[in-house]
């Protein structure tokens, strides 16, 4: 009977250890995000397929096993992206490379990180029977402006096209596209891979004319920070755009799975189902265009726009283009 006791001894020893060795491990796995660093994104317009790739890296816990907690700030309309970056409501940004530019031409050193959309989705729709097939066919028109980049892309179109800027009638108008479709308008900026849906839905007959096709080509949305920030967080900085890059990319090769992924995340404008595969299907060749890597960039593309602005005077101070953005943060295996 007193020999036993040493056995049993032995046993209740190795369960507590082994009980001990599971409790550790779970705790492990059940808080990875114990250590995690927050950090906010300010987006450009309010929650669609047009930000998946974001939100698809915090549902799939891309950000998480990253080291990070992510927070969506929602669109503000009194509030530009690179004021919110440089007054440190937000660490990152999603804005147009021309406000980019622009910005840093008025001494706000902004650094562009990763271009999502390599391709620009803005274009300008007009009435068909109008037939604007060129810049010049805009001559005269009455154009709708919005207090956005597609006003500056305008501008840089018909200046690239040899066309003064006072070649068009200038209209201010809203996100709305009632001006447009009771005549009041002949022409308007639209998103590729959002009005046009709406427009076939009407049975609206109406004509594209693309900026890239006429010597203007720029990325579209384009992931930003701080220049002071990038320095400062260089480790931060990475994390959070392969992490995002890898929802881009979950969102090219799982369309269908993404669109039901996100759903939490969408603004009552995206609530209608065709209108949001529609985004999906139009954005997916805008981010995966074959021209690299994701999020890639390319020097000579950003001098073509910084050229563009500078001939509109639209550069307050001169720099190098070269200065705007970097690709050292991108794992080119996304």
């Amino acid at each position: 009977m007193f020999a036993r006791k040493p056995l049993i001894l032995l046993l209740i020893l190795l369960l507590f250890f082994t009980v001990s060795l599971l409790l550790i491990f779970n705790n492990k796995q059940v808080n990875p995000t114990v250590s995690s660093t927050p950090v906010k994104l300010a987006l450009v317009w309010v929650p669609n397929p047009q930000f998946a790739g974001f939100f698809l890296a915090e549902e799939l816990g891309f950000y998480e096993q990253a080291g990070l907690t992510v927070e969506f700030l929602p669109y503000q309309t009194e509030t530009s992206v690179h004021q919110l970056l440089s007054k440190g409501a937000a660490d990152f940004g999603i804005d147009s490379p021309d406000q980019v530019l622009i910005a840093r031409g008025q001494g706000d050193p902004l650094l562009a990180l990763a271009a999502i959309f390599r391709i620009s989705p803005i274009a300008f729709a007009s009435h068909a029977e109008l037939q604007v097939k060129h810049p010049h066919d805009l001559e005269g028109l009455r154009v709708g402006t919005l207090p956005d980049g597609t006003a500056t892309l305008m501008d840089a179109l018909l200046a690239h096209n040899g066309l003064p800027l006072d070649a068009i009638e200038r209209v201010p108008m809203s996100y709305e596209l009632d001006a447009f479709l009771e005549g009041e308008l002949d022409v308007i900026p639209v998103y590729t891979l959002d009005e046009p849906f709406l427009l076939d839905q009407k049975g609206v007959d109406y004509q594209l004319l693309l900026p890239q096709n006429h010597g203007v080509d720029s990325y579209g949305d384009t992931v930003i920070a701080t220049e002071s920030f990038a320095e400062q967080h260089p480790q931060r900085v990475e994390a959070f755009i392969n992490a995002s890059l890898k929802g881009w990319r979950f969102m090219i090769e799982h369309p269908d799975q993404a669109l039901e992924l996100i759903q939490p995340y969408m603004h009552e404008l995206y609530q209608d189902p065709e209108h949001q595969h529609y985004l999906m299907q139009q954005a997916a060749p805008l981010i995966h265009s074959g021209l690299g890597p994701l999020g890639w960039m390319e020097t000579n593309h950003w001098q073509r726009l910084y050229d563009a602005l500078q001939r509109q005077g639209l550069i307050e101070q001169p720099f190098d283009a070269r200065q705007v953005f970097t690709n050292q943060f991108l794992d080119i295996n996304n």
